[in-house]
C-alpha cells in the first residue's frame, strides 16, 4: 500500500469519529505523535514513515473493529443456543517487524506550550553542563517523568535526581491557561503519606526558592514548622546559583516561613475542595461562583455508597475523588476503582489527564 492509501484510510476512520471520540484521538495523536491542530492530508504527507505505518496499523484495526466486530455480536444473536461454538478462533495473523513506540519530547506539556522560563532553563543547562545539577539541584526533563502518585494534573519539568523527587506544573486539571502563572508541586514518592505539596506560586518563585534556600524542597512542606523557620542569613551563592540569579533577575526571599505560609493562605481562598494530598482542587472553568466545600468523606469499602456519591456529584467532587483515591494509593491497585476514574477523566473530557493517569497502570 502506498503513502496515499495510507493516509486515505486513516482520513477516512477520522472523520467517522463522533465529536467526544474525535477529542479523545486529538489527545492521544498529541501525546503519541506530538500532533496539534487537524488532522489532514497535507499534514499526514510531511509524517515520517515510521509514524505514518504506526498510526495506519492502527487506524486498519479501529476499521476492522467496527466493520466486523457489529457483525459478530449480530449473527450470535440470531444462533440457537444449541448452536453456539464453544470456542471463537480467529486467523493467524501474520508477523512483522514490530515498531518500537519512542517515547515523545515535552509529552507531559499536553495542549500548553512550552514555557519561555523552561526554554530558558535549558539553554542554562547547556551553559553549566554538571554545575546545574550539583550547584542548582536541577535536571531538566524533556520526558515525562510520572509515578504512581504524580497526579494526572500535574506537569513535570525537572528533578533534584534522588529519590525520584520532581518538579511539577500544577494544571488544575486544565485550568490554568498559562504555565507561567501556574503553581509549582514537589512530588516526592519515598515520603509515603505526604508525597505532594505546593511549594510556590509560579515558576520564578520556585527559581528564587532554589536561591534562598533549596533543602525546603526535599522534604515534605507538611512538616514544615513555620513558626519555627528563621530568616535567610545571606550566605554567598555558588557561582551556578548567581549566574541563575542574574538570568532572570531573581530576588531572594527574605523570609522564606512568611513565603509559605502566605502560599497556603492563598491556595486555600481558591479551592473549592480540600483533598488529602493538600493540592485540593478549584473550581472548573465556568463554574467560578461556588461556594467551598468540606473535604470529602468517603468509604472506601461501601462500593454501593460510592457509586451513588458520584452519580450526583459536581465535576469538582469527582476530581476530588480521583486525588482522594490517589493520594489513598487505591487506584493501581483496585481495577474496579481504576475504571472509575479513567470514566470520570473521559466523562469530563480530560483526555490528556487520563492518558497520564493510565501511564503508570499495568
Amino acid at each position: 500500500m502506498d503513502k496515499q492509501q495510507m493516509i486515505d484510510l486513516i482520513l477516512e476512520e477520522y472523520g467517522l469519529a463522533k465529536n467526544a471520540l474525535r477529542a479523545q484521538l486529538d489527545a492521544i495523536l498529541l501525546r503519541l505523535f506530538a500532533h496539534k491542530g487537524e488532522l489532514t492530508a497535507e499534514v499526514l504527507l510531511e509524517w515520517n514513515e515510521k509514524d505514518l505505518m504506526l498510526l495506519y496499523k492502527t487506524a486498519s484495526g479501529v476499521k476492522l473493529t467496527r466493520e466486523h466486530v457489529p457483525n459478530i455480536i449480530d449473527e450470535y444473536a440470531k444462533m440457537a443456543p444449541g448452536q453456539l461454538s464453544s470456542t471463537v478462533s480467529f486467523g493467524q495473523i501474520q508477523h512483522e517487524e514490530e515498531i518500537d513506540l519512542v517515547p515523545r519530547i515535552h509529552r507531559q506539556y499536553g495542549k500548553y506550550e512550552l514555557p519561555p522560563t523552561i526554554q530558558r532553563l535549558y539553554e542554562l543547562e547547556e551553559e553549566l553542563g554538571s554545575e546545574m545539577d550539583l550547584e542548582i539541584g536541577l535536571r531538566m526533563q524533556k520526558y515525562d517523568m510520572r509515578y504512581p502518585c504524580t497526579p494526572p494534573d500535574f506537569i513535570p519539568f525537572a528533578s533534584p535526581g534522588v529519590d525520584g523527587i520532581h518538579y511539577c506544573f500544577v494544571t488544575d486539571f486544565g485550568t490554568i491557561t498559562d504555565l507561567e502563572n501556574a503553581y509549582i508541586a514537589v512530588v516526592s514518592p519515598m515520603d509515603f503519606g505526604s508525597e505532594t505539596w505546593l511549594i510556590a506560586s509560579n515558576i520564578k518563585d520556585f527559581l528564587r526558592i532554589l536561591c534562598t534556600d533549596k533543602s525546603i524542597l526535599y522534604n515534605s512542606i507538611a512538616a514544615f514548622d513555620v513558626s519555627k523557620a528563621g530568616q535567610t542569613g545571606g550566605e554567598e551563592l555558588t557561582p551556578a546559583l548567581q549566574r541563575l540569579k542574574e538570568i532572570f533577575n531573581l530576588a531572594i526571599i527574605p523570609d522564606l516561613a512568611e513565603y509559605i505560609e502566605s502560599l497556603r493562605k492563598q491556595r486555600e481562598q481558591l479551592i473549592r475542595i480540600q483533598t488529602l494530598d493538600s493540592i485540593g482542587i478549584v473550581p472548573l472553568a465556568g463554574r467560578t461562583n461556588q461556594t467551598a466545600a468540606q473535604p470529602l468523606s468517603i468509604n472506601w469499602n461501601d462500593e454501593q455508597e460510592m457509586r451513588a456519591m458520584l452519580k450526583a456529584a459536581s465535576p469538582e467532587t469527582k476530581l476530588a475523588f480521583i486525588r482522594d483515591a490517589q493520594h489513598e494509593n487505591r487506584i493501581y491497585d483496585d481495577k474496579g476503582m481504576l475504571r472509575r476514574c479513567k470514566s470520570i477523566l473521559s466523562e469530563l473530557e480530560l483526555y490528556h489527564e487520563l492518558q497520564n493517569l493510565l501511564e503508570c497502570a499495568d
